[in-house]
């Protein structure tokens, strides 16, 4: 029960502190109609907002009326963006305006489909959205905006972007000729490739990359990628089990980790990299147990002389990976992590985005997510400062070539710590 309150607690949202992210050029509703959904967030944001001394600190009433002008003479392409950017003026995580245009948005209704239909409250009317459970055409990519250009941020291990030959790094410039944008591009679904012009290196060519996309529903999605980055990786005379954890939100997810943490265990691993870079929060404080060395292993072995093992506790030296992407339920496993020192922490600062968040239903389909209360760890705020991590590595994505410095220094670590 303590796990599900968490997931509507405190759950990640991608963009934390940083800028939205951008639409595809695409005509959409009239003025009139995106000058009522300003309202609506107006609303909401006045009557949920967990600090209303902010809004007066960050002059809301302001950025309302220089939106609600500039939606009034802005080409439809540029009307989410407005919203997108007026939301962000609140400079707080948990809260950002998310379009279906975002693959952001499909993400987060993912995460709280299950109790969205008895939130009357948060979304009075689901026919605004996709139908729920929601499934859409994804690519297996974590895609990052930097500088209005998108790159690829983490190719999940079972989707189709990795063998297609997609890696860390990459620029992606156009799809089918057309500029790129996420979900714009794949929304074709399985069955329509699509063709990609590539950018590898800062400045470099074009390379030519087709993917075909599948439909999943996306926590699913990143629970089976969960499941697939569980590996050994020899490292001199050294067994370090790795796992990556797109997103933590829920028990199915916890329980999936554990079941590879418990099968990586039957490998004998002499070290542990546990990834938690980017992606999703939403980690109850109890999902630290998989650190909790003092619980027994036990081993049963049937008459035939099968053996059954159970042991979802990382028992070897640890490195956990962190970096700005890290958020939320992450920030407040890895915070305790480090007060306890029950694992190195490797990379860069967390987000510092650990405000619980809601979502709200907009009357144009789009997602207010807002976050309504403030939160301590352990008596700390982190919100806005984060965790730093115990051995520094900055590591900046673009045009990376797949290269991961981060991943490699922690493997290192764990070498050297044997």
């Amino acid at each position: 029960m303590l796990a599900r309150c968490w997931i509507a607690f405190a759950l990640v949202l991608a963009s934390g502190l940083a800028p939205p992210l951008l639409g595809p050029r695409i005509a959409r509703a009239d003025p009139a109609g995106d000058a009522d959904v300003l309202a609506q967030i107006d609303r909401l944001v006045r009557a949920k907002f967990y600090a209303p001394a902010l809004l007066v600190e960050r002059h809301w009433d302001d950025n309302v009326r220089a939106a609600r002008n500039e939606l009034a003479k802005a080409s439809p392409a540029r009307r989410h963006q407005i919203l997108a950017t007026l939301v962000a003026t609140l400079r707080t995580s948990h809260t950002a305006y998310l379009s279906p245009e975002d693959p952001r948005h499909a993400q987060l209704l993912s995460i709280f489909e299950a109790i969205l239909p008895t939130n009357k409250t948060a979304c009075p009317d689901l026919s605004k959205l996709p139908p729920l459970p929601i499934q859409v055409p994804d690519a297996g990519v974590w895609w990052v905006a930097i500088d209005a250009r998108w790159y690829v941020g983490g190719v999940l291990d079972d989707g189709p972007a990795k063998p297609a030959g997609l890696v860390l790094g990459d620029e992606v410039v156009t799809a089918n000729g057309a500029p790129f944008q996420p979900v714009a591009a794949f929304a074709a679904g399985p069955g329509h490739p699509v063709r990609l012009a590539v950018r590898r290196t800062r400045g470099g060519p074009l390379r030519a990359i087709t993917i075909d996309p599948r439909r999943v529903s996306p926590q699913a999605a990143f629970r089976s990628a969960l499941s697939a980055s569980a590996r050994i990786i020899e490292r001199g005379a050294d067994r370090v089990a790795y796992l990556r954890v797109w997103s933590w939100a829920g028990d199915e997810t916890q329980d999936a980790l554990e079941d590879a943490i418990s099968a990586l265990n039957d490998k004998a691993p002499t070290a542990f990299v546990l990834d938690l870079r980017d992606g999703w929060g939403g980690a109850a404080p109890n999902y630290l147990r998989i650190f909790d060395r003092d619980v027994p292993v036990l081993r049963s072995t049937t008459r035939d002389g099968t053996v059954y093992a159970q042991d979802p506790h990382i028992r070897v030296p640890a490195t956990v990976l962190i970096n700005r992407g890290s958020r939320s339920g992450k920030e407040v496993i890895a915070h305790a992590i480090k007060k306890h020192h029950l694992a190195r922490l490797l990379g860069d600062n967390t987000a510092g985005a650990v405000l619980p968040g809601s979502p709200y239903c907009l009357d144009n389909g789009a997602i207010l997510y807002l976050t309504g209360s403030s939160l301590t760890v352990d008596g700390e705020v982190l919100e806005a400062k984060g965790v730093a991590p115990d051995v520094a590595v900055p590591f900046d994505l673009r045009y990376a070539g797949g290269r991961d410095p981060q991943l490699d220094a922690a493997l290192d670590a764990s070498h050297a710590t044997k």
